[in-house]
């Protein structure tokens, strides 16, 4: 092949030098995680990776023993594996991992569109557009999924519908079962995508059904058993163990309310703003033009596999992220639209301008090699040129990545020395929610209680246990805090400064003015029945239950907060019953005053 034939291959070696660039000159800035420590997304991953590295499951929670994992393991692992191979503290090796997501996602794509279209400089195009430089850091397992496990999917999903090869099939399987260890929404995604490939081909073939049949039931048949023991790493449990029983509505509490008409309406608009109407910056008026096209392009083209493809694909993207009008009535859930559309809907845009654009190379006639020089060239150029500055812009600009810019706080950093050197993995420690979160997060040890919507688990019984952890901390059952600690496996109690703020806030005058992340339940009367027997106060309330969600497009529950009338003082909140079990194994002081504790909790 000629060298002005590679044009292509060496512009995307180019954007990939220099992305690594941009984004390590940008990284490198970062002392911690651009991320609240919290409540923050990427410290959760954090506490992912660390408790992989420190010898936790992978295939169990990360954050409550014995849980499922609520941030899917592939990510992670991948990640405590590349930071073990090079020896970097994890957060770094965050950093880094993300460059070599990068690399890879690029090439992947490049692969995807390539065979898609059988064009070099259409791959080009595509790469730029779907692994923007402005898609990074990567520093979690959604995005992850989105860059990787996306085009992997649809890659294998176009070669088996295309060439009906039973090596597509068993790529396919494979593929899709480490989408379920992957993540959730993507896993559902898949399958409802795959499900409509499968009735369309069943449509197709209705006349010959039995020949069809006949003809493919070796390829699902390999499809399956390679999926089954992959999807069963996950689903083993919730099937058998839990038997799909959810002990409170994980669906329902941070993401907006899919259960209102109102709300799915907005949502719909939303979404053909989004991806047909979006003028509202460079890239997005970009898109907009190339979805027109392709859809320009499909009303004049003539059908072929690869419109046929399309067409399913697109139906079926279409059907997961709105099937909330048919799941919410009859089902009362939905799949997370928010994400779905942004796995599904987003890939088949871009699929669909690229279709267009290609369709415009032939029709016009600019297959010529000067032609596709300038024209795709200038593209080229454009999209990278605004892809680079969003992402530097992000670094400059955004309020986290300027938090990220400072190091994370030394009080932290001493007590992650501190855990990671002298207890175990599995050691469970009980404070706050945002004290727990923050504890798992640098260390990957084990919490009672955590932010609900990140344990992200919806088998455990979260619920039930705020209110164990209330009686434990402030009940006035000294046997009964006893048989919950050892029901729990809790060995430790953390206390610093912001343990009653990351709960309730108070002006100066001692009155309550705000609440964040405190203990709660669902309003029961056997929960409140069951806080009474124990002498736990509580507030009745109508209100959001994720504190980063409070919106009035968000469900409010019926709830009963744990109330800050249980605090005994300001340095220790628990009742003093606990204290003849406390032993003090580590503190931080500041300015001569202790400000954080860690106790080991002794029971003879």
């Amino acid at each position: 092949m000629e060298i002005k034939h590679k044009i292509p291959i060496l512009l995307l070696v180019l954007y990939i030098i220099l992305g690594v660039y941009v984004q390590y000159n940008g990284i490198s800035q970062f002392k911690s995680l651009p991320s609240p420590l919290y409540g923050g997304d990427y410290y959760y991953q954090m506490g992912v990776i660390w408790h992989i590295r420190e010898g936790g499951n992978p295939l169990e929670s990360s954050s409550m023993l014995g849980g499922m994992p609520g941030y899917l393991p592939v990510y992670g692992y991948l990640c405590a594996k590349f930071c073990d191979l090079f020896n970097l503290d994890t957060m770094k090796g965050m950093f880094y991992f993300s460059l070599v997501i990068f690399v890879v996602a690029s090439v992947i794509w490049f692969y995807l569109f390539r065979v898609l279209f059988k064009d070099d400089w259409i791959a080009l195009i595509g790469v730029v557009l779907a692994n923007g430089i402005n898609a990074y850091p990567i520093l979690k397992y959604t995005p992850f999924t989105h860059q990787i496990m996306i085009p992997l999917f649809i890659l294998a999903l176009y070669l088996a519908f295309k060439e009906r090869k039973i090596i597509y099939y068993a790529l396919l399987g494979l593929i899709y079962g480490l989408l379920t260890l992957s993540h959730m929404v993507a896993f559902v995604g898949a399958t409802l995508i795959i499900l409509t490939f499968l009735i369309y081909e069943i449509y197709k073939n209705k006349d010959d059904i039995l020949s069809y049949l006949k003809e493919n039931v070796k390829n699902w048949g390999i499809f399956g058993v390679v999926a089954l023991p992959i999807l069963m790493l996950y689903w083993y449990k919730p099937i058998f163990i839990y038997h799909l029983h959810r002990p409170y509505d994980r669906l329902h509490m941070d993401v907006i309310d899919f259960g209102r008409l109102d709300v799915q309406i907005s949502f719909l608009i939303e979404m053909i703003k989004t991806y047909l109407l979006n003028f509202s910056s460079i890239g997005g008026f970009i898109n907009t033009i190339l979805v027109w096209m392709g859809l320009y392009a499909f009303y004049n083209s003539k059908e072929d596999a690869l419109k046929e493809f399309i067409k399913v694909f697109g139906i079926g993207s279409i059907f997961a992220t709105f099937c909330y009008f048919i799941t919410e009535p009859l089902l009362k859930m939905h799949f997370v639209p928010t994400y779905m559309h942004n796995f599904y809907l987003w890939a088949t845009a871009i699929i669909i301008g690229l279709y267009g654009l290609n369709y415009i190379m032939e029709r016009y006639n600019l297959n010529e090699l000067n032609k596709k020089v300038v024209i795709f060239g200038l593209l080229f150029i454009v999209l990278f040129a605004n892809s680079t500055y969003a992402f530097v812009n992000y670094v400059n600009n955004d309020r986290w990545a300027n938090v990220g810019k400072h190091p994370m706080p030394e009080m932290y950093v001493s007590l992650q020395h501190y855990l990671l050197k002298n207890t175990d993995v599995n050691d469970v420690i009980l404070s706050t929610k945002e004290l727990s979160f923050a504890i798992n997060s640098i260390s990957g040890r084990k919490v009672m209680v955590n932010r609900w919507a990140h344990q992200n688990d919806p088998y455990i019984n979260l619920p039930q246990r705020d209110m164990d952890a209330a009686i434990i901390l402030y009940g006035n059952d000294t046997k009964k805090k006893l048989e919950l600690i050892k029901k729990y496996n809790v060995s430790y109690l953390y206390w610093d400064y912001y343990w009653i703020n990351s709960e309730f806030q108070f002006d100066k005058y001692g009155r309550l003015v705000g609440m964040y992340d405190p203990l709660m339940t669902y309003d029961t009367e056997e929960n409140r029945r069951y806080l009474d027997k124990y002498g736990v106060k509580y507030i009745p309330m109508y209100f959001w239950v994720d504190p980063s969600t409070r919106y009035d497009n968000v469900r409010k529950f019926h709830i009963l907060v744990i109330s800050p009338q249980n605090y005994y003082n300001f340095t220790n909140p628990w009742k003093p019953d606990l204290n003849k079990y406390l032993v003090e194994v580590w503190n931080y002081t500041y300015n001569g005053k202790k400000i954080a504790a860690l106790y080991k909790i002794n029971i003879k």
